[in-house]
């Protein structure tokens, strides 16, 4: 299926099943054990400067200077006419540094808007804009074991616990050896879940060392619409497209 400028797989088929029976299984894959889902086609902005909080203050509807470093926060992002534009999360990765995600079909146009409102609207604040869709490889872990799966590739020290990362939390970190990461615990299934990105050349493997971490588990590969499925029934948590 075509979303934006990228092409997501709609379901993946194991041999002799039809669509239904494989969007079923991983449905019942994030319900019960573990799925991942590439979403990698997110837009990722980066956004650095003294005047980085008070810029997201104006161009979401919510507050973000309040934001902890190490934490995460649902957007709603209004255009000049206050008709909704996009809606995303953004994570504060240090004092003066966010990371925002878009939707897929949004992102240049987000970039856009972000870009004239830095230069043209609001020229008097200090801070910097970058697309780092394309640097940045992300996927998806969600369900019960998600966190298990993960504990098998994150470096030590690294603590997963709910105590020390939370729902809503971030962080910079390592895997598999050493591989620069960030790691997100945000939901868009209404399962426990977490988005990793690494650099976009260790993508591909990552999602290997994912499914072999998962394997005793039953981890499955899923599409976005899956995701959605969990989310249609179970949902409490703020979404992402």
């Amino acid at each position: 299926m075509e979303t934006g400028l990228w092409l997501r797989a709609q379901y993946f088929p194991k041999p002799g099943e039809d669509w239904l029976e494989a969007a079923q299984r991983e449905v019942n894959a994030v319900r019960n054990a573990v799925g991942i889902c590439d979403v990698t086609t997110l837009g990722k902005i980066d956004i650095q400067g003294p005047d980085a909080a008070i810029f997201l203050e104006r161009v979401y509807t919510n507050s973000w200077a309040t934001l902890p470093i190490g934490k995460v926060r649902y957007g709603l992002m209004l255009r000049e006419d206050g008709f909704v534009m996009d809606d995303g999360t953004t994570a504060r990765l240090g004092e003066t540094h966010f990371v925002m995600t878009t939707t897929t079909a949004n992102a240049a146009r987000v970039m856009q808007h972000l870009e004239f409102c830095a230069q043209v609207i609001w020229k008097e604040l200090d801070v910097s804009l970058i697309s780092v869709t394309d640097q940045w490889g992300q996927i998806a872990v969600a369900g019960p074991k998600s966190a298990a799966t993960l504990a098998k590739i994150v470096d030590a020290p690294f603590d997963l616990s709910d105590e020390a990362f939370p729902y809503m939390a971030c962080m910079e970190l390592t895997v598999c050896g050493g591989v620069p990461a960030r790691l997100f615990r945000i939901s868009f299934s209404g399962e426990r879940a977490y988005e990793l990105a690494v650099p976009s050349r260790q993508a591909d493997a990552l999602a290997r060392a994912l499914m072999q971490a998962g394997e005793e588990f039953g981890i499955a590969p899923t599409a976005p619409r899956r995701w959605a499925s969990c989310a249609s029934k179970k949902a409490t948590r703020p979404g992402r497209s």
